[in-house]
């Protein structure tokens, strides 16, 4: 009798066992030439892989290698700038350390007045003005209960346009500081900034680049000392003229220029025309939110003067930042070219724009959200925009999604939730598809490798939290190799325990909706917070939505679930490999059969003719039996030795066209029928766009904050972020995980054991990445005590000054330690150390003079006047033991009064008094005002300060530390003075 082919499912009770007659008329089997790009192990791993370091390879330069210039001669020519002359000028400023309070910012200001003229006087501007502002005293609120008097020292050129508006429309102000801190040059902090202003005012003078709107270059002098000096401009006359500026500033020593921040994205548009733009407006939002602590000019012009701008800065590495190696030598001129080439480019368009947005009050103002893409490309949405973007896709993207369910569910190709399709006839009332079969694995997984990659964060920063000072690469390295090795891992077990063909599809599905879940926070962020710094989510869900949407296409090419039996018995069984895996193959398909336990009987029509095929959708286990249900698993005829070797072995067939149909094996049997290539399609949407947005913000914040440690901040907080970010990466390539080969997860793996033994073992500190330590002298002028003070990581600091510095080895001598008050989350550590001498002419007891006199009482306000002097020094400070009502400072030209800047008004009572003065050893005369209730007399402090360590006769203990620290530590300035001189007053 010749068997139908429908007749083949009629039994699951035995095994059939072929006669050697007719193994000899079987075909050969053959090895599968498959096409190499197909979804198997061997091209998903390479494909994968390589798409991975295409997008980190270039990342990581722009992040790390600011542009390369172009010749100078072609400079010269093209906009008549000459770069190499702009660097030497950049060695002229930092010889010195130039501070505020020292000689040598006196010298500094007189090289740029000096050079201004000249470049002027070349290009032959006779519109061009140059102010030196000695005249404006300003008196503000630093903090609610101290008070800051300021003279000013400001350098202003103003460079008149070629107008031709109708009315006002506002002029563009360029700023950066000329001082730099006491313990430092100043190349980047804010030397390169200040050459490339003397550069702008070479490009804007010359005849045939005039600019429309006027502009205004500021070169503010008191910048690190509570950023003074742009404070005094909002009190000179022509700042009420400016309504756009940009603010060239420098928190780091080197790199590239970043776009740090911005008022609005219609300003923020002017950064596009540069060639090289780097930054994110996820910084900005640091900044608003409070996460960062520092400031600098920026906030003065957009608080102050409501006016519209940008703030671009170095911002890598901090180690050098405020130290004596923030110096020519540790920057370049690529950086000084990426510099003036993004402001360059940014200030053309501010200076030539013709609109009318930017008059105060009028004009479009809308906060921007804005990133660079690879570099060279810059991106800038309107909030508005970004959260309506928001929402359609988390409302609209669902809702298609759920559609392509429907209509899949209405042809019946919904395979992801099938189980078994119907049949009619005298066939098994079940098969199972195993549609369901993977729906779990990629959650279990996320949640398995993302707790691993937090736990190993956390184990890092609890025994050896600040290894990420320098290496943050290896931090990098070593959670991104144990999130891919546990995720593989736990997809690998799956997928051998249960093989399933939708387990990408699922996969991309939890990825999408992990995505949504987070678009939905930048909703809530945009729409409550203001900040737009989630934007990657926007693309991370359209690129996941866009994956799933093809994912779900793929099964559109399925036959229905109801006519899955038809499409496997309309072969012919001798054309298929896996049908013959089936069938007991012989001559004329009625040979003899040979059960496990009985002797061989006739073949009749209820003979069995399958192999058990219970676990064929496992593919790995012959010889179980029929599952409970009785139904019949369609996966891949894995019962054939040839196919029971190693998933990441290719199948073997007889032809190239049977290779081709053929299911991956131990997948479902249904699955031959999806597309071959669809995959690629799927991981060029899903990795790249998502990658790219996110590794870049990754960078940025991971170089951010690898050496805040060293400030006082919990590393903890870095290490999560680390983590945070990895699984972003990473999530892109996890429906593609479960084909990779052996061989990467594996050398991932060892290179994750080498990483993490060397966080956990290495010293965190070298001679490339220093520790900060800060230095501070204290010097009581009433009975000679000297106190030197190192305040840095609590860890280490007893031990550098016990084992390093000669000073704290003398007998007698003892070394206090105990928590800062400045700098919370570090240790100070004090011992008496050698006396300072910064007014080398007199002795310790005339560096100071202080009269406090009573004035008498009047109109229930007690008045009393305090005078201060100190020599060598134009930096002071008065600190009072109760709060006063009211301090002034008498004006020291004896023309008028004391500019009280807008903000003077407190809501409580004054406890100190900054004073900060142009002139050497004058002195300042301060009227406090009290309640005439206040029972006893006024009694405080005062400290004045000495910041000039170039001569080291003058400071011998900061020379001592420089001297002796250990490589590995740097010293850096504790306040706004090296050595603080003070003394008692009552009246």
């Amino acid at each position: 009798m010749r068997l139908r082919p429908s007749s083949l499912k009629t039994s699951f009770a035995r095994y059939v066992t072929p006669s050697p007659r007719s193994t000899a008329t079987m075909p050969t089997c053959g090895p599968c030439k498959l096409s190499f790009l197909h979804f198997r192990p061997l091209p998903v791993t390479i494909f994968t892989v390589i798409i991975y370091l295409a997008l980190f390879i270039p990342l990581l330069i722009i992040h790390y290698v600011p542009p390369a210039p172009p010749p100078n001669i072609s400079l010269k020519e093209s906009i008549g700038v000459d770069l190499e002359e702009t660097w030497r000028t950049l060695a002229a400023i930092t010889k010195k350390y130039h501070p505020y309070n020292s000689r040598a910012n006196d010298h500094v200001r007189s090289f740029l007045v000096e050079k201004i003229n000249q470049i002027i006087e070349k290009n032959g501007n006779n519109k061009t003005e140059v102010v030196e502002d000695n005249n404006v005293n300003v008196l503000y609120v630093g903090r609610s209960d101290v008070s800051i008097y300021f003279e000013s020292l400001n350098i202003i050129v103003k460079v008149e346009g070629s107008g031709g508006f109708e009315g006002e429309v506002g002029d563009v102000l360029v700023n950066a500081h000329y001082d730099s801190v006491s313990t430092a040059p100043g190349a980047t902090d804010d030397g390169v900034a200040v050459v490339t202003v003397l550069g702008l005012i070479d490009y804007f003078t010359q005849p045939n680049h005039t600019p429309r709107r006027d502009m205004y270059f500021l070169l503010n002098n008191g910048e690190e000392d509570y950023l003074n000096g742009a404070m005094a401009f909002t009190e000179h006359p022509l700042a009420k003229n400016c309504r756009i500026f940009l603010n060239l500033e420098g928190a780091g020593a080197g790199g590239r220029a970043t776009l740090f921040r911005s008022t609005d994205a219609e300003v923020t548009r002017f950064f596009k025309r540069t060639k090289y733009p780097f930054g994110s407006s996820l910084s900005g939002d640091a900044f608003k939110r409070g996460f960062i602590k520092s400031q600098t000019d920026y906030i003065i012009f957009d608080g102050e003067l409501g006016m519209r701008g940008l703030d671009v800065a170095f911002w890598q590495p901090r180690n050098r930042y405020h130290t004596q190696w923030d110096s020519m030598a540790f920057t370049s001129i690529n950086s000084l070219w990426h510099m003036f080439e993004t402001s360059l480019s940014s200030l053309t368009g501010m200076a030539n724009d013709g609109g009318y947005t930017f008059i105060q009050g009028s004009g479009r103002k809308h906060t921007g959200v804005w990133f660079d893409m690879f570099g060279r490309g810059f991106a800038v949405f309107e909030i508005g925009d970004t959260f309506i973007w928001s929402m359609c896709l988390l409302t609209i993207t669902p809702f298609f999604i759920f559609g392509l369910f429907y209509l899949l569910a209405k042809s019946d190709k919904l395979y992801l939730l099938a189980s078994s399709p119907k049949s009619n006839g005298p066939l098994p009332p079940k098969l199972e598809l195993a549609g369901c079969k993977g729906f779990w694995r990629p959650f279990v997984a996320v949640v398995l490798s993302t707790s691993t990659v937090v736990g190993t964060a956390l184990l890092i920063a609890k025994v050896n939290p600040m290894i990420m000072y320098s290496s943050q690469e290896a931090v990098w390295v070593c959670l991104i190799s144990v999130w891919i090795v546990t995720s593989w891992f736990s997809l690998k077990i799956a997928n051998w325990w249960r093989p399933s063909a939708t387990a990408r599809t699922w996969s991309i599905g939890w990825i999408s909706l992990i995505s949504w879940i987070l678009l939905v926070g930048n909703a809530v962020a945009e729409d409550r917070l203001d900040v737009g710094g989630m934007y990657f989510t926007i693309f991370y869900y359209m690129a996941t939505a866009v994956a799933l949407f093809f994912s779900l296409l793929d099964l559109f090419f399925l036959p229905p679930t109801s006519h899955i039996y038809d499409s496997i018995s309309h072969h012919d069984p001798l054309d298929d490999d896996d049908h013959r895996s089936l069938i007991a193959p012989s001559v004329d398909h009625t040979t003899s059969i040979t059960p496990d336990d009985e002797e061989p009987e006739t073949p009749n029509e209820h003979t069995s003719l399958l192999r058990d095929s219970s676990n064929l959708g496992r593919g790995r286990h012959i010889g179980r039996r029929p599952n409970s249900h009785g139904s019949l698993s369609i996966g891949a005829a894995s019962s054939l030795p040839t196919l029971e070797n190693n998933e990441d072995d290719e199948p073997s067939c007889s032809s190239a066209s049977q290779c081709a149909s053929r299911q991956y094996p131990g997948e479902q049997y249904w699955s031959r029928y999806l597309p071959r290539y669809t995959w690629i399609l799927q991981a060029l949407v899903l990795i790249p766009v998502p990658v790219i947005i996110t590794a870049q913000i990754a960078l940025i914040v991971g170089t951010s904050i690898a050496q805040t440690g060293a400030d006082g901040n919990n590393p903890v907080t870095a290490y999560i972020l680390y983590s945070v970010f990895t699984v972003l990466i990473l999530l892109p390539l996890q429906p593609f995980l479960h084909r990779w080969t052996r061989h990467v997860p594996l050398f991932l793996f060892l290179l994750f054991v080498g990483t993490l033994l060397y966080l956990l073992l290495a010293f965190p500190f070298s001679w490339n990445n220093p520790l900060k330590v800060y230095f501070a002298q204290t010097v009581n002028l009433e009975t000679g005590e000297n106190k030197v003070h190192l305040v840095a990581v609590s860890k280490y600091v007893k031990g550098i000054v016990e084992e390093n510095l000669p000073s704290s080895w003398v007998p007698g001598v003892k070394v206090e330690c105990n928590d800062d008050p400045l700098r919370l989350g570090l240790q100070r550590c004090s011992w008496p150390g050698k006396m300072p001498d910064p007014v080398p002419e007199f002795g310790w007891k005339k560096w100071v003079s202080v009269n406090a006199t009573f004035e008498g009482e009047k109109g229930g306000v007690r008045r009393t006047k305090v005078e201060v002097k100190a020599k060598n020094s134009r930096a002071c400070r008065v600190l009072f033991e109760r709060g006063v009502k009211k301090v002034d400072v008498r004006d020291p030209t004896g023309k008028g009064t004391t500019i009280r800047h807008k903000g003077q008004a407190v809501g409580g009572d004054v406890t100190q008094i900054r004073l900060w003065s142009r002139e050497w050893g004058r002195g300042w005369d301060i009227d406090v005002e009290e309640d005439g209730g206040v029972k006893g007399l006024l009694k405080g402090t005062v400290q004045c300060l000495w910041s000039d360590a170039n001569e080291p006769r003058n400071i011998p203990a900061l020379e001592e530390v420089k001297r002796f620290l250990p490589r590995w530590a740097v010293a850096v300035k504790l306040e706004d003075g090296l050595v603080i001189g003070e003394v008692g007053f009552e009246v």
